[in-house]
């Protein structure tokens, strides 16, 4: 029986709350294009976000899964590292029994691309260098082959199943199939693997042996020098930290190198938690999602909010209804379920509409984030959305329940209910809610659109537009002078030369360099630049003192060239001329390069020493060729034409070095592009919720309005009076938004070693569009009701 009571009222009160929203049409489409939008942009952030946090955790030992990192220690500060000896994993593993598998690795981001060959198909593909117990430590899924012995021999080559397609059109059968590597060296195919999934850090195509690696890479096995990445898997019940207390002193031990010191982190943890660059910290994406998740609960409060104004505004078209009611027997509580049960409806309504709005967004929004996100019904994803709506539905219905469930009835039906001051204030600091949020938003994408274009158009000290970079490879390791020199005849071509440098991030660095005056037992990190003959004035550098290297003075092997941060650590005034020693041998300072940025704009500018490379038999050395401007697509041509007949096999492959320069700050350019979007939902949201407070006060005041134009108000009156109070709010807004914003964004800007500087420009521009975009949004409804006959507003009263 009580069921079927409960039954009957839930109908009841469903039936109403649909009634109510048929019968206001215009208040039920303001809030379901608020929320609906609101809901929109919180389902693709959370989206983002999930994805985010799923990046490197698919891996089934995940929860003892390390990568072995370094404290390092120099002038005084103390810096994380991603990269050391390519022996810490084996010697780990070694010392320590409680580690269960361990591997190197030199990354694929090393490198460019290598050329796979089988028969006459010459392919490019991705590559890295990796320890035989890889697949024992991540879970990349083998096809055919066995994780213990696919990388257990120097000659075997483990490929993708999407390279086997390409390579041998079929992914069966190809276990002891040769490929040809570089066109010099071949390998077996000892195991096939899928595809890596997106959601992974490490992205490759193929894996070779880690100890072919240290047999044509002996530096490798060196502890002075650092760069491959170290991998281990703990014994289940491991302590982590009692494992890096055993092993912080190992390198000292090792080596006798007292600035760095070796520590486990959970690899999965590295993703969000940490960005490195050849070693450096570049800045975490944990910020993002934490800025993002923070702007979906903005946009989501902006559009309860919108809710809870409208809703308390219309308040007073049910007030009899309310008194009615309760006169009949209706309790308090009766009615606040009836209330909230309208909330929740219209707000699953809206997260329907909301659903289908995503489906269409989402391919748009892959692209800006690039990111290969679906959107699947699976179980957590159902529960986010019912729990999101109801949450959403509860709260803003909430106010606007408890508000109007809490009538006196007598008073009601006197006609005696006057808005008490707390339901105005309420009501105002919702409003200037809003809007210092919609402030903080415009503000935040304009020094995010000015910081990128900053670092866009600041002088790098080098020219990096119209430089072509690609790797030496095949004939043209040892003979890269030859090959320069015949580039430098190819019509379009400006100059060119070699260099083992990316000039995107360190590439290589070392504290061996000694002078005079040097502090004993310091070490201070020197990056090493290695370039031909013209390359220099291939880059567009600038020398402040002395010559770059140059022919016409014979042999200049004893011979290198600072940078004015090198000078200054130094300590010298006039550096050409003197003698410093570089890993023991002699060297002359010949010249000073002006800095250069040759890592982003986050990181100061390193001291660099640069020394002269003559051909050698180096795989590192990549060509830098300036080519005119205007003429690329022609020049490229040719040099491929030239390329492919000096280097046949080999296919071509390119970078343009401010394509490179760009990508280090995808990450910011996607924020700002994101930010842009989001902050004008919440402007249209917050307009929304304007338009109808307009709306719903100029229909409440009509006889006042009415009245006042027959005494004789003019239509500027008129809209004056009903606009006043939510434009002081909107000022209200703007005054704690500004200081508020001011200091978040100083804090993203600290991120920067060089940036922009917070100008009260940015503030006056957020300012006045707020300011002018509520005039157009409330002066509509104004203007519309002060042009309303005043003999139509009385007679309807």
């Amino acid at each position: 029986m009580r069921i079927h009571k409960y039954s009957c009222m839930f109908k009841n009160n469903l039936k109403i709350a649909w009634r109510n929203l048929i019968k206001d049409r215009q208040f039920t489409f303001l809030n379901l294009l608020g929320l609906a939008t609101g809901l929109t942009c919180t389902i693709l952030i959370y989206l983002w976000v999930h994805d985010e946090y799923q990046f490197d955790k698919f891996h089934e030992k995940d929860a003892r899964l390390y990568q072995l990192m370094e404290y390092r220690k120099g002038k005084g500060e103390v810096f994380i590292a991603d990269e050391s000896s390519g022996i810490l994993a084996e010697t780990v593993a070694a010392q320590n029994p409680d580690v269960e598998y361990a591997a190197a690795e030199a990354p694929a981001a090393w490198f460019q691309k290598f050329t796979l060959s089988v028969g006459d198909k010459n392919l490019k593909a991705t590559g890295q260098y990796v320890g035989k117990d890889y697949f024992n430590i991540f879970s990349f899924k083998l096809i055919d082959g066995n994780p213990d012995k696919v990388l257990a021999d120097k000659n075997n080559i483990a490929i993708s199943d999407e390279l086997a397609m390409k390579l041998f059109n079929t992914t069966q059968n190809l276990i002891g199939k040769k490929i040809l590597f570089q066109q010099n060296e071949v390998f077996f195919v000892s195991g096939v693997f899928e595809k890596i999934p997106v959601r992974s850090s490490e992205q490759f195509d193929f894996l070779l042996s880690f100890e072919y690696y240290k047999q044509i890479q002996p530096w490798v096995t060196s502890w002075g020098n650092t760069g491959p990445h170290n991998f281990v898997v703990l014994k289940k019940g491991s302590d982590v930290d009692a494992f890096n207390k055993r092993i912080a002193g190992l390198i000292k031990k090792s080596s006798g190198d007292t600035t760095r010191s070796p520590f486990a982190m959970r690899f999965s943890d590295n993703y969000l938690q940490n960005s490195f660059d050849h070693g450096n910290r570049i800045g975490g994406r944990i910020v993002n999602v934490k800025l993002f998740s923070v702007i979906a609960l903005f946009i989501l409060a902006i559009a309860c909010i919108n809710f809870m104004n409208l809703s308390t505004a219309k308040a007073s078209r049910r007030l009899k209804e309310v008194g009615i009611k309760k006169v009949v027997g209706a309790g308090k509580r009766q009615l606040i379920f009836q209330f909230l049960g309208e909330s929740i409806l219209l707000t699953f309504i809206a997260a329907l509409i909301a659903i289908g709005l995503v489906f269409l967004l989402l391919p748009e929004f892959n692209r800006i984030t690039g990111k290969e996100i679906l959107l699947q019904f699976d179980g957590s994803l159902l529960a986010g959305l019912i729990g999101v709506s109801l949450f959403t539905g509860i709260i803003s219905g909430s106010y606007p329940a408890l508000y109007l469930a809490g009538f006196n009835p007598i008073m009601i039906l006197k006609g005696k209910m006057r808005n008490s001051i707390g339901e105005m204030w309420a009501r105002r600091g919702l409003v200037i809610f809003q809007f210092a949020i919609s402030i903080f938003m415009i503000v935040g994408v304009l020094v995010i659109y000015r910081q990128i274009q900053f670092i866009q158009k600041k002088d790098l000290g080098y020219q990096k537009d119209h430089v072509l970079r690609m790797d030496c490879e095949g004939k043209l390791i040892a003979n890269e002078e030859n090959f320069v020199a015949q580039l430098k005849k190819v019509p379009g071509v400006v100059n060119a030369s070699f260099t083992y440098n990316v000039m995107v991030g360190r590439n290589y660095g070392d504290n061996g360099l000694e002078w005079e005056g040097k502090p004993p037992n310091e070490y201070i990190y020197f990056e090493g630049f290695g370039g031909g003959y013209d390359f220099v004035e291939t880059m567009g550098m600038k020398m402040t003192e002395g010559r770059s290297f140059s022919k016409n003075y014979g042999d200049e092997s004893n011979n290198i060239i600072i940078n004015e941060e090198a000078a200054r650590i130094m300590g010298f005034k006039n550096p050409v001329g003197k003698n410093v020693t570089l890993f023991g041998n002699p060297k002359q300072i010949i010249g000073v390069v002006k800095d250069f940025h040759f890592e982003s704009l986050r990181e100061s500018v390193k001291p660099l020493y640069m020394r002269l490379i003559k051909q050698d038999s180096s795989p590192w050395n990549k060509l830098m060729i300036r080519v005119q401007a205007g003429r690329e697509a022609e020049t490229v041509e040719k040099i491929r034409n030239l390329y492919e007949q000096y280097n046949p096999g080999f296919p071509f492959d390119f970078h343009f070095v401010d394509e490179l320069y760009d990508k280090q700050y995808a990450a910011e350019l996607r924020v700002g592009i994101l930010s842009k979007y989001f902050a004008g939902l919440a402007i249209l949201i917050s307009c929304l919720g304007l338009f109808g407070l307009t709306a719903f006060t100029a229909q409440k005041r009509q006889k006042e309005i009415g009245i006042r134009k027959v005494i004789g108000a003019t239509v500027p009156n008129i809209a004056f009076m009903l606009s006043k109070d939510l434009f002081r709010q909107v000022l209200v807004a703007i005054l704690i938004a500004v200081p508020i914003s001011w200091w978040i964004m100083n804090q993203w800007l600290n991120g920067f070693a060089y940036r922009i500087s917070m100008s009260v420009g940015v503030f006056l521009i957020a300012g006045l569009s707020v300011i002018t975009i509520t005039l157009l949004t409330i002066s509509f409804q104004a203007i519309k009701a002060a042009f309303k006959n005043p003999v139509v507003s009385l007679r309807s009263e």
